[in-house]
């Protein structure tokens, strides 16, 4: 018989801190319930982590474009103290009195001035300054090490006539640090002299016969070995560095941030329904949305671990289990789906005589956030 786990209870900061502050229209708004919030976000959050929030501020309420926010990128993010968290909570819904956000646009406005005077003094220093490119440090680089070692070790040997010299190609590279875009940098400085011996080798080139006539035939066989070998090698590291790559991590928003451009009907007076704020969507398993125009119930389910995403004005990994139908008597279901529990609402679905079909995932101005679990 199997054993049931334990369900895990709420940890210490779920216990005495709660979750994520989001405020609704039946939210007090008072100096205690900031407090809260803004205490929640101190302990949770790092100083750049209300950023993204506060560039959003500049450009949603202040009219910033994209190269006036990047102007204010240039600051510290420490510089934003004083705004970041009563613009934090106000797109958790908190509702301040309008002389509150017209003090966070002053203080945006002055910080971007000093943005602006620090970017002329950045450029004037840039003015002086060589810029060396990535490509050309690694090709400084390569030159410096495995290409020097090349140099030393088998050009050397062939002057003293000594054609059997090993070189632990892998091995140096990993030595030095070298990483897989310095491979065909280094392959193609030695790749010429191979072609041209081998040309030499197989008579292919006159030029090339002549330039190195003073080396046997067998000792023509024995240079190409070893570039062969070193060749190999390059394959080798080339799989290698493959086989490590770490993959780039999907870089999740904040729920605000992903909500930012969605739309969707704030209140129907006709069904008497209100929609909740949209950052409490993300990370959710389940949503009910109601369609007020077609007149559609919607039921959106997920099995992702990190819950529902939000992208531009659409629902992002809701699974095949996820559903809508028309129902006939809204003023009957409606108040169910949000007063009931999801064993409950599964019932109201079963007593459902329209046909079920699956959603597509877009919200749009007709649609009436109803709740989530």
């Amino acid at each position: 018989m199997a054993v049931r786990k334990k369900k895990r209870g709420p940890s210490l900061d779920d216990k005495y801190l709660g979750p994520e502050p989001i405020y609704t229209a039946e939210s007090e708004f008072t100096g205690s319930t900031w407090t809260y919030g803004a205490q929640w976000y101190n302990y949770f959050y790092k100083t750049k982590d209300y950023m993204p929030t506060t560039y959003q501020f500049a450009a949603d309420v202040m009219g910033y474009d994209k190269k006036k926010i990047s102007v204010l990128k240039r600051l510290k993010d420490w510089k934003f103290m004083k705004v970041n968290k009563i613009i934090k909570l106000y797109y958790r819904g908190f509702q301040y009195e309008d002389d509150k956000i017209e003090m966070c646009k002053d203080f945006i406005d002055e910080l971007y001035k000093e943005a602006l005077l620090l970017k002329k003094i950045e450029e004037k220093k840039k003015e002086n300054i060589v810029v060396i490119t990535p490509a050309e440090r690694t090709k400084r680089k390569v030159l410096e090490t495995i290409y020097h070692d090349w140099d030393r070790v088998i050009v050397e040997g062939w002057f003293d006539g000594d054609y059997k010299q090993g070189f632990s190609c892998y091995n140096r590279f990993k030595g030095h640090g070298l990483k897989g875009n310095a491979i065909n940098m280094f392959k193609d400085l030695i790749e010429p002299e191979y072609e041209n011996i081998k040309a030499a080798y197989e008579r292919t080139c006159d030029d090339c016969v002549e330039g190195y006539s003073h080396y046997s035939k067998g000792d023509k066989k024995k240079i190409m070995k070893q570039f062969e070998d070193v060749f190999a090698d390059l394959e080798k590291l080339r799989l290698s560095f493959k086989a490590t790559k770490i993959p780039r991590a999907k870089k999740i928003k904040a729920s605000d941030q992903q909500v930012n451009k969605l739309k969707y009907c704030t209140e129907d007076n006709d069904v008497k329904l209100t929609s909740i704020n949209p950052v409490m969507i993300p990370g959710k398993n389940k949503l009910y949305v109601y369609n007020r125009k077609n007149k559609k119930l919607i039921e959106y389910v997920t099995d992702s671990i990190g819950g529902f995403e939000v992208s531009g004005t659409s629902i992002k990994n809701f699974t095949s289990a996820s559903k809508q139908a028309t129902i006939r008597k809204p003023d009957e279901i409606l108040p169910m789906i949000l007063n009931k529990t999801e064993k409950q609402i599964e019932k109201v679905w079963e007593s459902l005589t329209t046909k079920i079909s699956k959603p597509s995932g877009r919200v749009n101005a007709d649609c009436i956030l109803m709740r989530v679990f």
